[in-house]
């Protein structure tokens, strides 16, 4: 079939007057169909099509997106991986992507109003989750993190144990110790991440801590290496060049879903190796949607991100960066964010501890 004999069709079959009406409403309708069924689908039946109308249907683009996409995230690191995809997601959704460094973003604000955005597909929030549950549970908001619309997940920062080298040389040692006292621990910030994952690993391994915010991770690091505290909880990228020094010993790693040990640092066992199965929450870097934004939308980031991420040049940049790998869709998203509510709430009162 031609072109023109596929126009006279939808003509005859939509009861339009020429065949003009016929193109509009053919292009509207494959461009909408390309929008839902995603890029790899349509290039399927792209080849598959007769040579006329594949012309055709390549030409028509998708009618999303169309403008510019704004992507809201943090400084300080917070937005390096956004920053090193945007190029590779520029060029295969056709549209420029701003990526945005919100003042405040730590704070309960930038959710607040990113809950009442147009749910259009030109505004997203990039973090580390669950950044935004804690801020949720541990004050007064006008936000609900699980009425955001998860898009995806593309990397999981590998958390650790961490203790002075010149103290404890296993972890029984460590937990042998533990069992006799108050542990004095650092973390960045209480009620961060870090001190999230502590409460949950001295609740799973039943140790009393005492913890004391040092106002960033390098701080916490650099007491632990004066040993003005016995351990801290650190993510693996900060550990590398402390850990090679000599300052600082890596006893295990904080459990994760798979149970395989870090790429980057595979000499060290992993609690469930070492006896342990203690819940906890998967520190990822997210990128979600307004509450409501429609499923097709969802699919158009989806795979957008996917191809990226198993691009050569950011495959490189993930393993200078110490970054782990690990997608995950909407959906795998949506359920990790209903387990980390039930686990937050068990500990929340804690975390709201000065």
């Amino acid at each position: 079939m031609t072109r023109k004999e596929f126009l006279e069709q939808v003509m005859k079959m939509a009861n339009l007057k020429d065949l003009k009406q016929a193109d509009e409403a053919t292009q509207a309708v494959i461009s909408l169909t390309k929008l839902i069924i995603g890029p790899k689908l349509s290039q399927k039946i792209a080849k598959a099509s007769p040579p006329d109308l594949r012309e055709g249907w390549e030409a028509i683009k998708p009618v999303y997106p169309k403008r510019t996409i704004k992507v809201m995230t943090g400084p300080g690191g917070e937005d390096l991986d956004i920053r090193e995809m945007t190029p590779s997601l520029q060029k295969y959704l056709g549209v420029e992507i701003a990526v945005e460094n919100i003042v405040g973003f730590w704070g309960k604000i930038p959710f607040e109003k990113f809950q009442e955005m147009e749910p259009d597909g030109y505004t997203f929030i990039c973090y580390t989750f669950p950044r935004s549950i804690i801020i949720e549970q541990t004050g007064e908001t006008r936000f609900k993190s699980k009425e955001f619309t998860p898009v995806f997940a593309w990397s999981l920062g590998h958390q650790f144990l961490v203790v002075p080298s010149e103290s404890f040389q296993t972890f029984d040692a460590f937990l042998r110790e533990a069992k006799h006292r108050t542990l004095m621990a650092a973390v960045p910030i209480k009620g961060g991440i870090n001190h999230l994952l502590g409460l949950l690993l001295a609740e799973g391994l039943g140790i009393q801590v005492k913890w004391i915010s040092y106002g960033g991770l390098a701080p916490s690091i650099s007491a632990l290496t004066r040993r003005e505290v016995d351990f801290t909880i650190s993510l693996g990228a900060a550990l590398a060049s402390p850990v090679k020094a000599g300052r600082v010993k890596m006893l295990a790693m904080i459990p994760e879903k798979s149970g395989r040990r870090s790429f980057y640092f595979q000499q060290v066992p992993t609690l469930k190796e070492l006896g342990y199965e203690i819940p906890t929450i998967m520190t990822r870097h997210v990128l979600e949607a307004p509450p409501g934004t429609p499923p097709h939308i969802v699919t158009v980031l989806e795979e957008a991100i996917r191809e990226t991420i198993r691009k050569p040049s950011y495959l490189e940049w993930a393993r200078k960066n110490f970054v782990s790998i690990d997608p995950i869709d909407a959906q795998s998203l949506a359920r990790e964010k209903e387990e980390a509510y039930s686990l937050i709430e068990r500990v929340k009162e804690k975390l709201k501890e000065e």
